[in-house]
């Protein structure tokens, strides 16, 4: 059964699939069957892809999706920074993670949510806080994490390169539609954006100055020396889009200098971006142009529950999926045959597989999308417009993209967080709503001309409010979500080998709990987790910590 792909970005997957009790037989060399489709899978599949051309093998990915389509994974869904660091503040340490659990989402420094059943006393939320609190005392390990952490980082962003720069041609414009833009060191004494670095801001935040410092100082630590504390006139001079919002947020002083005012401050950093909903459709299309009918994906398909059995060596090993809808996958049981699981937002799949997981929980997000008409006589002003950024205010991070795309201005930003435990956020509920006109209101303060533009009228200085985002969407110009990131109780990824009843199973493996560094990490936690199929005698210290530290049978 073939798969066809358009070349838009979102379309639907057709397919027939046989029910109940049907086989599907594995007829290449190694056969790759990935449970969950977001981009931790797609990265995964690409790296297999490579490998299986490198050595010379045949290759068949099969991949099951739960949603009706792959352009429904958080990561289609929101706007992705490229950052080293952007894994490491998942997870608050465990005494400010109790603290911050007791204060509501929007207030400064709060994740609390009261208004959803079965979060706050939870089992999950019960067993998530005991760990990340027993965790929180050894502060060395901590520490040692957290540098892991970064240099896995800085790993990813290596790798995000390298994948662009050995791409073919097609693969290389999959990159550039894609909207990549690096996240790399640079040389020489020009700022230019798209080229390793980008501008953030900080604004509406006491001692922005010295926040913007303590970034500057972690960055050039992973070996990223040009960054700088930019004036008003130099982000002007770099991003002469970010005009009025330094015209807002700026004064002269004595000397006739424009400076900033005391709560705002710009910093020109390491960072990069990726447009996930154009990338994985488009990388998924691609694959399958390669490998025909060697690589399948099913949408709607759930798993719900798996099959082991014991292989020659009495070894645990997986021999089947089972879904939602009945229907069974029974591909032939070989050593060959490679079970990888990248649940993504889905939190507890690992325990309710009846694998082992560490205590996990979902942290929720949303994502605010504009897509803005551009009134006539306009066209040339933009005609170059794109730029990617984190927006900081006390508390909140945005990440941001906004570009010109389909004639039409851009802009994606995603950000905020509050503690969900196992429960399913919906975007109708406190949190998404507030947190979304919060995302209004930051894309006005910096960019209030095409806001203007979205509502035919000026928005410069005003508060924008619920009914004015309800109107966005009823226009069709706003596109709302909220979802959750599942994250284990120390923010580290878990990957690795899986486990039953404490048994490894020996062609099973996970990428999870990448919480909202999954795509500026993709690359690296892939090619760490690939590492315990290797076949080798030993594996270099950095990785075998890495191993370690993510090992799914972990614990406090």
């Amino acid at each position: 059964m073939n798969i066809k792909f358009s070349n838009k970005i979102a379309f639907i997957f057709s397919f027939l699939f046989v029910m109940h009790n049907s086989c599907l037989q594995a007829t290449t060399n190694h056969h790759l069957v990935i449970v969950g489709s977001g981009i931790a899978a797609a990265v995964e599949s690409l790296l297999a892809f490579y490998d299986s051309i490198k050595k010379e093998i045949a290759l068949s990915i099969t991949i099951f999706e739960k949603n009706a389509s792959i352009c429904e994974s958080t990561a289609t869904q929101i706007a992705p920074s490229l950052t080293p660091d952007e894994i490491v503040s998942v997870v608050p340490r465990g005494p400010a993670l109790v603290e911050k659990s007791r204060i509501l989402f929007n207030l400064p420094g709060g994740i609390r949510v009261d208004d959803v059943a079965g979060i706050n006393g939870s089992q999950s939320a019960e067993q998530f806080m005991q760990q990340a609190n027993k965790y929180s005392i050894d502060e060395l390990c901590h520490a040692q994490r957290t540098q892991d952490l970064l240099a896995l980082g800085k790993m990813s962003m290596d790798l995000w390169q390298y994948l662009y720069d050995t791409a073919d041609i097609k693969l290389q414009e999959i990159f550039k539609a894609s909207n990549f833009n690096p996240c790399r060191p640079t040389t020489g004494d020009v700022k230019i954006l798209h080229d390793g670095y980008r501008i953030d801001l900080i604004f509406n935040v006491p001692n922005a100055l010295d926040k913007a410092i303590g970034m500057k100082s972690d960055y050039e630590q992973l070996g990223y020396d040009q960054c700088a504390i930019l004036t008003p006139t130099q982000v002007v001079e770099i991003d002469p889009s970010l005009q009025e919002f330094c015209k807002d947020h700026s004064m002269v002083d004595d000397a006739g200098n424009c400076v900033w005012n005391n709560d705002t401050v710009a910093l020109w950093r390491p960072g990069g971006c990726l447009d996930v909903s154009v990338f994985i459709p488009r990388l998924y299309a691609y694959l399958q142009q390669h490998m025909g009918d060697n690589f399948k994906i099913y949408c709607s398909h759930k798993v719900t529950g798996v099959e082991f059995g014991m292989n020659d060596a009495q070894k645990t090993i997986i021999t089947g999926l089972n879904f939602e809808n009945h229907a069974a996958f029974h591909p032939e049981v070989d050593a060959n045959t490679e079970y990888l699981f990248c649940p993504g937002e889905a939190v507890g799949t690992l325990q309710s597989l009846g694998f082992a997981e560490p205590a996990y929980a979902g942290f929720a997000g949303v994502a605010l999308k504009l897509t803005i008409d551009i009134p006539q006589g306009h066209e040339v002003d933009v005609a170059h417009f794109n730029h990617c950024m984190e927006v900081h205010q006390q508390g909140i991070v945005l990440a941001w993209q906004a570009r010109l795309r389909d004639n039409k201005i851009f802009i994606a930003v995603g950000g905020t967080k509050a503690f969900y435990a196992d429960q399913t956020p919906h975007k109708n509920q406190e949190f998404a709503i507030d947190r979304n006109i919060l995302q209004l209101n930051m894309i006005n303060n910096v960019l209030p001309e095409f806001v203007s533009w979205a509502f035919g009228r000026d928005t410069r200085g005003t508060i924008l409010s619920e009914q004015d985002l309800y109107n966005l969407e009823s226009m069709g110009i706003a596109q709302r979500w909220v979802g959750t990131r599942a994250v284990a109780y120390d923010g580290f990824p878990t990957l690795g080998y899986l486990y039953k009843n404490n048994e490894q199973v020996v062609n099973g493996r996970c990428t999870t709990h990448l919480g909202s560094g999954g795509v500026s990490f993709a690359p690296a936690v892939a090619k760490i987790s690939r590492t315990v199929f290797d076949n080798v005698a030993e594996h270099d210290e950095f990785t075998e910590r890495i191993l370690q530290f993510s090992s799914s049978l972990r614990t406090a």
